[in-house]
């Protein structure tokens, strides 16, 4: 009996072994992705624009699942979702967010401290908001033409005392910018520009709102 059960299972790895082989050379043999970075823009303060006060943690923002995701969106109609093939963010669209905006946030130099979360430094406010959209799009007006293509980057952010989660400040923020072509270079340039758009107006929007929340003391 021990013998036979012997037989049988070397028979059953043997048989499985093609298949294996062959899931790993399909695997192996798929092209990787073209990957992409977005950059974080330099705002400037207006004129007279006092520093803040307040020490800022940027929280991922919430998604969907449909953005949630390094592949890189195109929503050709408002109830259709698809992924551009052979190209991804370097990451999830959601932590590739937030990065950018702790980025921004210090390019401003307004702020004594700008941090992403998970740090467990003790923070005066809390950027956190819900992405409502990070696509390329193509406007029903612009008929089919490859230059039809638009990025866009829907926010609403939320500026949160950190020691009680209550809200100082909430907005959204919003931006459209057109493709020069449907090739994969100009999309992502037209997101990296809706997406600075967005970035710069709510780091102006932090600071402003970041200064009534926490006023610098008289002498300080």
């Amino acid at each position: 009996m021990g013998l036979r059960k012997l037989l049988r299972a070397g028979a059953l790895l043997l048989a499985a072994a093609p298949l294996g082989a062959c899931a790993l050379v399909n695997v192996a043999g798929e092209p990787a992705p073209n990957l992409y970075v977005l950059t974080a823009p330099s705002p400037q303060a207006p004129d007279g624009a006092a520093s803040a006060t307040a020490q800022v943690v940027v929280e991922t923002f919430a998604a969907p699942a449909a953005v949630d995701t390094a592949r890189i969106v195109f929503q050709p109609s408002p109830n259709e979702i698809k992924y551009y093939a052979g190209a991804r963010w370097s990451d999830r669209a959601p932590r590739m967010i937030a990065a950018l905006a702790v980025e921004t946030l210090h390019n401003t130099g307004r702020f004594p401290a700008a941090i992403g979360s998970g740090s467990g430094a003790r923070m005066d406010l809390a950027l956190t908001g819900d992405i409502r959209q990070f696509a390329a799009t193509r406007p029903a007006r612009e008929g089919l033409g490859q230059a039809a293509t638009e990025a866009r980057v829907v926010f609403f952010a939320r500026l949160l005392r950190a020691s009680d989660r209550s809200i100082v400040a909430a907005r959204e923020f919003s931006a459209a910018v057109p493709a020069q072509s449907g090739k994969m270079a100009d999309i992502v340039s037209a997101y990296d520009a809706a997406l600075g758009q967005v970035l710069s107006e709510m780091a102006l929007w932090t600071l402003e709102e970041g200064a009534k929340a926490f006023p610098k003391r008289a002498g300080s």
